[in-house]
């Protein structure tokens, strides 16, 4: 299954500085650096990609361009991440929303790190969490891409097919 999806493509300024702090107190799959972003809109399977390339080529992409500044963990899908508050975000989702016919949802920017499997030392872990906020951690790089992912047993593979850079 090759599903589409549209991102903010993210910077970290020492991931694996991250990776070696958290490292012994998670495990999981670690996601590829160069493939870190933030989703702005899943589109599934829904779009043809080269006719989805076509209708966005005229689609004025802006949003602020911020830092990524906590790290948090989301308990229902066992996912470590770091997030941004970042309003314009949700302006670019409602007007993609607007132009692709997809339902209004309220986004909660973040990037995902790792896929949980366990805690290994929780009290630990929380701690580094509430000790995080307002520390940058990385920055949105200032570009959209189209990313087609491939689901495998090992985890998903992305694909950039088309980037868009708004601030040129």
């Amino acid at each position: 299954m090759n599903r589409l999806f549209l991102a903010v493509p993210v910077r970290l300024y020492d991931y694996e500085k991250i990776r070696s702090d958290f490292s012994p107190l998670l495990e999981g799959r670690w996601r590829d650096e160069k493939h870190l972003h933030i989703t702005i809109a899943f589109l599934g399977e829904r779009f043809n990609a080269d006719e989805l390339i076509e209708k966005l080529s005229h689609f004025q992409f802006t949003f602020t361009v911020s830092e990524l500044t906590r790290f948090d963990y989301f308990a229902n899908s066992r996912v470590f991440v770091t997030t941004t508050y970042n309003p314009t975000l949700q302006h670019l989702y409602d007007q993609l929303a607007s132009l692709l016919g997809l339902e209004h949802v309220v986004l909660n920017p973040h990037v995902t790190l790792m896929r949980v499997k366990n805690i290994v030392e929780p009290s630990a872990f929380f701690n580094c969490l509430e000790g995080s906020s307002q520390t940058p951690i990385g920055i949105l790089e200032p570009k959209i891409a189209l990313y087609q992912s491939h689901l495998y047993p090992t985890g998903a593979q992305y694909e950039i097919l088309k980037k868009w850079s708004p601030f040129n």
